[in-house]
């Protein structure tokens, strides 16, 4: 038995309030996925045991299958769980302005776009932000990174996990948009969102910028805006009636 495993059926009740227990749990979750991330760069996934993940986190083996299945999946779920953040700040209400708290009178909170592709484009580059501005985040990206590299079959498990944060994404659409239309402007705002910041890390890997990840989709959107505004698109595709003749 481990004597910081917070889940053993012979630890003493846990008298916190809920709140304090799920926070809890929350932390012991982010450490185990930490472990195996950290393991996963450092010794490939293969070379990576779960005796090893609980024991770097500090918790006991059995610990770790209350919160993961496997290996594979406690190796993606720090990424996976900032995509999903991404994903509920779309249906949250308005942010605070980061100059304060918004409680203030003085701090002014604009309030999110009711356009869902503005909404989305708005929402990641906030989360980009964030990202840029927290250090964890950005040395996980870089584990992420030396994982996938020395063990490519961890590309069909983070395709399997993004593609279940992207059914939450769905039934979400579903419960904020009655319209169909709005709902396909949503699908098409997170793809266009998600292609351009695949972009800008590509663009950042290669050394082809030094800009923050969220100025440069900032950049990526603009110059999208302009090409679907700009006259010479709308002649070089003109619509399927065709031109008109004198």
């Amino acid at each position: 038995m481990h004597p910081d495993d917070p889940l053993d059926a012979s630890a003493p009740a846990d008298p916190a309030p809920s709140g304090l227990r799920e926070a809890k749990k929350a932390r012991t979750r982010a450490d185990l996925a930490r472990a195996a991330l950290l393991l996963a760069a450092e010794e490939g996934l293969h070379g990576t045991t779960v005796e090893a993940i609980a024991a770097r986190a500090g918790v006991s083996p059995r610990t770790f299958f209350n919160y993961f299945d496997s290996k594979d999946e406690a190796v993606v779920h720090l990424g996976a769980d900032r995509f999903r953040r991404l994903m509920s700040t779309l249906f949250d209400g308005p942010r605070a302005d980061a100059r304060g708290t918004g409680v203030n009178d003085d701090v002014v909170v604009p309030s999110p776009s009711a356009d869902p592709i503005l909404r989305i484009r708005d929402a990641m580059l906030d989360f980009l932000r964030d990202s840029d501005a927290d250090a964890d985040a950005s040395a996980d990206d870089d584990l992420m990174k030396a994982a996938l590299e020395r063990d490519q079959s961890l590309y069909g498990t983070l395709h399997a996990t993004m593609t279940a944060v992207g059914a939450e994404f769905e039934a979400a659409l579903t419960t904020r948009y009655a319209d169909e239309a709005e709902r396909d402007r949503a699908r098409v705002g997170l793809s266009v969102a998600l292609g351009l910041t695949q972009t800008a890390m590509q663009s950042a890997r290669a050394g082809r910028t030094v800009t923050p990840m969220a100025d440069q989709v900032a950049h990526y959107f603009g110059l999208l805006h302009s090409a679907f505004a700009s006259p010479a698109t709308t002649e070089a595709h003109p619509t399927e009636e065709g031109p008109t003749t004198s």
